[in-house]
């Protein structure tokens, strides 16, 4: 039995990966607590683990003393190319492999130029076009495509803008019951508003730059604990927006067969 687990800055996701590559059993820890949770009873029954960690060494080490000796372990990193899209990162193995596998996950399912906002404690935005192969006769197949990883952003989440607001200012108040509004007479709305704007315009410009890249509007797909929030506000602004939960969790089955 196969495990995929995703080892972010703030929590532990898994799941495990059917015979046909459909994930099930899901679990999710904070970091902190990953020896003492439900994880290690689960690895017994795996043959092979693959991980994708962005929580550094220490956390790494911790998930390895809980792998049993006889299971293969694999931490993955992004690459040059895998899985038919090709990655412009100028140096490739140093993309986070969280944005690699949620980037191959995107490409394997809608196949089109996309943006994926991965929202969690810190947001990516990162951008994928549409090329289609060259097969052995030099036609393009209409069929058969590859895509390209094209770059992206890194900015804080919604809850580490908020605590830079409360902990770099003098004035404005630890308050997370503020709303959003079209006009905020608050302090605690104009900080939630502003916040949520920002990440919003983000997106929104994100989308414009690779439409112009492109010939066709890009879906935006956002992943991660904020994605709901996210998406809510982003379709006033943009057509074509689907949440798609486990996106890295996605990317790390495709990618497992690298690891025979």
């Amino acid at each position: 039995m196969l495990m995929v687990i995703d080892i972010g800055n703030t929590r532990t996701k898994w799941a495990q990966v059917t015979s046909d590559g459909a994930l099930t059993d899901y679990g999710m820890t904070p970091n902190f607590t990953l020896a003492q949770s439900t994880l290690q009873h689960r690895l017994l029954s795996a043959d092979k683990v693959i991980v994708a960690n962005v929580a550094g060494d220490a956390i790494a080490e911790v998930l390895s003393g809980l792998v049993p000796r006889e299971t293969s372990l694999h931490f993955v990193s992004a690459s040059v190319e895998a899985c038919r899209l090709v990655n412009q990162y100028e140096q490739s193995e140093a993309l986070g492999v969280d944005r690699w596998a949620s980037a191959i996950a995107a490409w394997h399912k809608y196949q089109q130029p996309t943006v994926i906002v991965n929202a969690g404690t810190a947001i990516t935005i990162d951008s994928l076009s549409m090329d289609a192969t060259l097969g052995t006769t030099g036609v393009k197949s209409s069929v058969v495509k590859t895509g390209c990883y094209l770059g992206g952003t890194i900015m804080p989440g919604l809850y580490l803008m908020h605590d830079a607001l409360v902990n770099h200012t003098a004035k404005l108040a630890n308050a997370t019951t503020g709303t959003i509004q079209a006009f905020p007479v608050n302090t605690v709305d104009a900080m939630q508003t502003g916040c949520m704007r920002a990440i919003v315009g983000a997106i929104v410009l994100a989308s414009q730059q690779l439409e112009k890249h492109g010939d066709s509007s890009p879906i935006i797909v956002i992943t991660g604990g904020d994605a709901v929030k996210i998406a809510d506000m982003l379709k006033g602004h943009l057509k074509k927006v689907a949440i798609d939960d486990h996106l890295v969790l996605q990317g790390l089955a495709l990618l497992q067969k690298a690891y025979v």
